[in-house]
């Protein structure tokens, strides 16, 4: 049974308010690292030290290649982690459509 034209234009409508009130997001996922750098001489290098960190990445694909960004504040890393949450509400929003 298909749809009357007003059905599918309020259809539309919702959706098209839908896509506007969405706000920023990205995909990927927040990892954290821990290690060691390359400073020979660095206290990371002693015995039980437990290394530099945790520093925190986003990891995304990008044209079929893994990227990882690093973040220079926990401001940009907390607005990197509601986005990627954004995204994964959005990805499970659309699927129930």
């Amino acid at each position: 049974m298909s749809q009357s034209l007003a059905v599918l234009e309020q259809q539309r409508s919702r959706i098209l308010m839908q896509i506007l009130e969405l706000g920023d997001f990205r995909g990927g996922s927040i990892t954290a690292i821990n290690g060691r750098c390359g400073k020979p001489n660095c206290r990371c290098h002693q015995p039980n030290q437990p290394g530099h960190g945790p520093n925190f990445r986003l990891t995304r694909k990008v044209d079929g290649k893994t990227v990882s960004e690093s973040f220079a504040s926990a401001a940009e890393l907390r607005k990197a982690q509601r986005e990627v949450e954004a995204f994964q509400d959005f990805g499970n929003s659309a699927r129930s459509y």
